[in-house]
């Protein structure tokens, strides 16, 4: 944020405490009255006021646009929707090409040569490798995002979904990356195999004295919770969960069935490994055992139709939310010439990840990674687009704002991650530069967040009622009324009369999110309006016409079903 933004920030937040009180603390506004109502004010991103409350009445969207309204502001979503006009609901998000200059160049080197040795997308396959250098850090190495909180600490722990055809190639795709990782496991079996046969040699006496040797292991792939428990145990470091299908381990989850108590262990036992920490487990007949740091990265691919059916049949426990999804852009005719081999670099880069230790600071003191001054600005400045990109989406698409709401602390984990592949020695330094925070951010809204869209879009569906909104935006073609109510909508087809007035109400303000509608502005709740923006009928003629004869053809089946059974 530059001084004249915020200066400009000041003055508005001065402004807004003339009228409503309140103390500022920038960028917030606390402690005001808005319509009655005690809630806060900050300034968000390019100067827009967002507002909180935690009392019942007035949402915190109503409380926006009081403040809108009372102070003659424009609303800055309208302008959005005004300068960039109405979304096409029907129009698919393109996932985006990787962006140059934001990866460590080790996998960028890898990612773009190997893809294009392979024919597969090179963002794929790059996020694949930097899921697998993230299993091989160990846990121990840990970022403390909050300058003054020590007790939030994250590791470099991230799950990625490949999400496409089987023409994509996938499978070679996550092989590729993962086959340095398979050789460290193999290396740690055949040190284990090692150790327990000269444990097995020794005679009684001495075995009782001596420690059983650990199986440390870096991968899981086919497994179960139970195995998988007894794997953890031994890797305190966290390993990778490698699934060819995430179908398959999503479907585990249900092997109970009907999603009961045996499925909800499955899914706290997968949630929990997301986040780190010990895990206790105590069954009937194997007694308790305890998993120091029961952590686990994950990597796989699934087709789109099956993670579709998954997003829409599953328990929303925010499971689906915590992958990163990676939607694959057609792979193409692989090249067999000569190429750098970066696949040593590569694999070089993972074994050094694999060997790193706590970084230090003052002497020999072993610290958790911290953000430089600069550095702890721009995190400042992303948990801050962070929130208002979650609250933008909730009214339209809960699950993307779900999603968005971890970006968070995967920020955090991903500047680690980039850290540690750059690190110079065995230990990474104490402190992460402006630079690698810069290039994270950079990398996180021009190519992850675009895929999530993409993904929770396109993949999923636009929006959490998609056909409802995709009803009501065709009824407004064929009808092309001047504004629409609550009343209007609920009287149109069938979908749109299966709604209650809140479900209407919400889909047109989804509707109006999309740039579809502009609200008749006023704070009463016992009446309100939406008029259409006009573009609409010339933007989406050609759909008009198709809605038309979609509606026009369902009534005549419905007709002649009628005559039929009259008959």
């Amino acid at each position: 944020m530059t001084s004249a933004q915020r200066e400009q920030g000041q003055a508005l937040l001065e402004q807004l405490r003339d009228r409503y009180g309140g103390e500022i603390e920038y960028p917030y506004l606390k402690g005001c009255i808005v319509a009655g109502q005690a809630c806060d004010l900050y300034i968000a991103a390019a100067g827009n006021i967002g507002a909180q409350t935690k009392a019942e009445g007035y949402s915190w969207r109503e409380l926006m646009k009081f403040v809108r309204m009372d102070l003659g502001l424009p609303d800055p979503r309208r302008e959005a929707a005004n300068q960039n006009g109405p979304v096409d609901l029907w129009a698919n998000r393109s996932s985006p090409a990787l962006p140059p200059d934001l990866l460590p160049e080790q996998i960028s080197d890898f990612a773009d040569i190997m893809a294009d040795t392979m024919g597969v997308d090179n963002g794929g396959l790059a996020m694949a490798a930097l899921t697998v250098c993230a299993a091989v850090i160990p846990d121990s190495i840990k970022i403390q995002p909050k300058e003054h909180d020590a007790s939030w600490q994250e590791s470099a722990r991230i799950w990625t979904a490949e999400i496409g055809l089987p023409s994509t190639k996938k499978s070679p795709l996550v092989a590729a990356a993962a086959r340095p990782l398979k050789a460290l496991d193999r290396g740690l079996y055949d040190a284990f195999a090692e150790a327990k046969e000269r444990y097995d040699a020794l005679d009684p006496k001495d075995r009782k004295a001596a420690d059983k040797p650990r199986h440390t292991r870096l991968r899981l792939e086919d497994t179960t919770t139970e195995a998988a428990q007894e794997v953890l145990r031994d890797s305190p470091d966290g390993l990778l969960l490698i699934q060819d299908e995430l179908s398959g381990w999503f479907g585990a989850m249900d092997k109970y069935g009907g999603g009961g108590r045996g499925s909800q262990k499955d899914r706290a036992f997968w949630l929990q490994s997301f986040n780190g920490g010990s895990y206790t487990v105590n069954r009937v007949g194997r007694g308790a055992s305890f998993i120091p740091n029961l952590s686990v990265c994950l990597l796989g691919g699934i087709q789109p139709e099956l993670i579709r059916s998954i997003a829409r049949d599953t328990h929303d426990d925010g499971l689906l939310q915590r992958l990163f999804p990676i939607v694959l852009r057609p792979a193409k005719l692989g090249k067999d010439v000569p190429m750098p081999d970066v696949s040593k670099a590569y694999e070089a880069l993972v074994v050094k990840c694999h060997q790193l230790r706590k970084p230090i600071r003052g002497g020999m003191q072993e610290t958790p990674v911290r953000f430089s001054a600069a550095a702890q600005r721009v995190w400042e400045d992303v948990t801050r687009r962070n929130f208002e990109l979650a609250a933008s989406w909730e009214t339209v698409n809960v699950k993307l704002a779900a999603h968005i709401g971890k970006y968070d602390g995967l920020f955090a984990r991903l500047c680690l991650l980039w850290h540690c592949i750059e690190a110079k020695g065995d230990r990474p330094a104490s402190v992460i530069s402006e630079d690698v925070v810069v290039r994270v951010r950079d990398f996180l809204f021009r190519y992850l967040y675009p895929h999530a869209v993409a993904f929770y879009t396109d993949v999923i569906g636009l929006s959490d009622r998609q056909d409802k909104v995709l009803a009501v935006a065709g009824w407004i073609l064929t009808h092309r009324p001047a504004s629409v109510t609550i009343r209007a909508v609920r009287r149109g087809d069938r979908i749109m009369r299966g709604m209650d007035n809140e479900e209407a109400e919400a889909v047109l303000h989804q509707l109006d999110a999309f740039g579809w509608l502009d609200p008749v502005l006023t704070m009463r709740r016992d009446s309100k309006e939406w008029k259409v923006d006009s573009r609409v009928y010339d933007l989406f003629d050609e759909r008009a016409e198709e809605e038309a004869e979609r509606r026009s053809a369902i009534r005549e089946i419905i007709a002649g079903n009628d005559r039929l059974q009259a008959a």
